[in-house]
């Protein structure tokens, strides 16, 4: 067991969050909440002792073994292979590797010969299934995993539901893969961006965003509740105020017979003022109830131009590929206004089928196609940015936009004064997503084309691209695993590229029946 007492951690005079309090146990399944940039990959880090924080103290009862696992591998662990990777973490030798993991490259279709080439030649889905090979084999108490479904096949999330599920074990997770929360959180830790500390709900994934739901409408009405309190005292005050007024004032002429009168009306007018005084001091003993001040939303709108021709991409009897990976020969049409989801296992070539359609990959064999007027909005699964740049610099080179409006539509995705001087190579994976997707909402487009569009963005980001996707007119392919994100945004058409070739099926629930048979 571990606890956190006080924690405070700041980044670049930023507080992500203060005054923390948590305990994680051994059988916790236990969900990491919040909004990209708000501190949860730090908030790991610094549970599992490898960051610095600013105040409090963490204390690991039983001596617990605490293993982090990223998001993904670091740059600095690209230039070497899988093997050495996985031997390194392990502490074993490279010529014991595959008899160490050997039961999981079955487990979860993937190639042993894979782990010889460097990782920065594999897929994304290739690294994330060295990675959760690493979880897979841990001997850790408590497992800090900072967003694991990233890029993982269906296979790949059933192993990982069934690992977590089957373990006595304590689970902290950052995820925003809504089918696999629903199926073992047991608590959801959010951090409060706005009030710079953290809430623990003792709920599921699903009671949790029932209890959120419940909470903003009380919010609302607790403090129009205060509002219309206010307005009432305030008239009451004033109404006292004016009579008390009137009374002091008495008749204009009065005869010898109205003293009394006017000496009655002198009295009450002072009872009056007196009520007065007192719900003036009512109103400022009211306890001020401030309205929900919630950042802006983010405003995901796609820019469609005029319609492209019919064809939109075609590959006929096309091979290609990349070291000694083939796929082909391929034949398919896409067609202008088709919805197009491509599904299939890790490390088969859905990325390299996208680039294909694209012209971005080179044939081996056969003709590829861009139809006439077809302007691509292009979201890559793996973005890097190498540049010294920050981000309102790279925006403005990238978008075409002049700052003023720049500065505008950044703040719409999370991006303020401070997020917007930072260097684009050190913004997190989920600001990169949101960055690329800003830079694509001011781009002229009638053709989106998605690889894993829903890694690394948080619930807010993931709700508002469905609302963009399912409102687009245009042409949409997209590579994804995210079951839930695809059954929301609707496809007509679903794809499965496996064992070097495509098949057109009915839908991922179709392959989600085949894995698990």
């Amino acid at each position: 067991m571990i606890s956190l007492e006080n924690i405070s951690k700041s980044f670049n005079n930023k507080t992500l969050f203060s005054g923390v309090n948590l305990t994680v146990s051994e059988n916790d399944r236990t969900v990491l909440i919040g909004k990209n940039g708000s501190g949860k990959s730090t908030f790991l880090k610094i549970t599992a002792g490898l960051l610095d924080f600013d105040d409090g103290k963490i204390n690991n009862h039983n001596n617990s073994k605490i293993t982090y696992f990223p998001q993904e591998i670091a740059e600095k662990e690209q230039d070497k292979t899988g093997r050495e990777l996985i031997a390194q973490n392990l502490l074993i030798n490279e010529n014991k590797v595959n008899g160490e993991i050997g039961s999981l490259f079955d487990k979860l279709k993937f190639d042993p010969e894979k782990l010889d080439n460097k990782i920065n030649t594999l897929s994304g889905g290739e690294k994330s299934k060295i990675l959760l090979m690493l979880i897979l084999k841990s001997s850790a108490d408590i497992f800090l995993l900072d967003e694991p479904t990233n890029n993982i096949d269906l296979r790949g999330l059933f192993v990982l539901e069934e690992f977590i599920n089957s373990k006595n074990k304590g689970f902290l997770i950052v995820s925003h893969d809504r089918k696999f929360l629903n199926k073992f959180a047991k608590s959801i830790i959010e951090i409060d961006d706005k009030e710079k500390t953290i809430k623990v709900y003792d709920v599921s994934y699903k009671e949790y965003l029932k209890r959120k739901k419940t909470e903003e409408i009380k919010e609302i009405e607790k403090y129009n509740d205060y509002i219309e309190e206010v307005k009432k005292i305030k008239t009451s005050i004033f109404k006292r105020k004016q009579e008390a007024q009137e009374m002091q004032r008495g008749p204009k002429k009065p005869r010898d017979n109205d003293k009394y009168v006017v000496g009655f009306k002198k009295d009450r007018s002072k009872k009056i003022s007196s009520q007065a005084v007192f719900l003036k001091k009512k109103l400022e003993d009211l306890e001020e109830i401030k309205r929900s001040r919630k950042p802006l939303p983010l405003n995901l709108k796609f820019n469609i131009i005029e319609r492209s021709g019919n064809m939109v991409f075609r590959l006929k009897n096309a091979v290609f590929g990349y070291n000694n990976f083939l796929l082909g020969p391929i034949d398919i049409t896409i067609n202008y206004g088709e919805r197009v989801v491509i599904i299939g296992p890790n490390g088969e070539g859905k990325s390299t089928l996208l680039n294909a359609l694209l012209g971005k990959t080179k044939l081996i064999n056969g003709t590829a196609e861009i139809g006439s007027k077809v302007e691509i909005g292009y979201l890559s699964q793996e973005i890097n940015f190498n540049q010294e740049e920050n981000v309102i610099e790279y925006f403005l080179k990238e978008a075409s936009v002049n700052e003023i409006n720049a500065g505008r539509i950044l703040a719409r995705f999370g991006f303020f004064e401070k997020e917007m001087r930072s260097k684009v190579n050190t913004i997190s994976p989920g600001q990169r997503s949101r960055l690329v997707l800003a830079i694509l909402m001011t781009r002229p487009i009638n053709c989106l084309v998605l690889d894993e569009p829903s890694n690394h963005l948080d619930g807010e980001a993931l709700d508002r691209l469905e609302i963009a996707m399912k409102c687009f007119e245009g042409t949409i392919i997209m590579v994804s695993h995210d079951r839930c994100f695809i059954d929301r945004v609707g496809f007509e058409k679903t794809i499965l590229v496996e064992n070097k070739r495509i098949e057109e099926i009915k839908d991922y629930h179709e392959y989600e029946k085949i894995v698990t048979s």
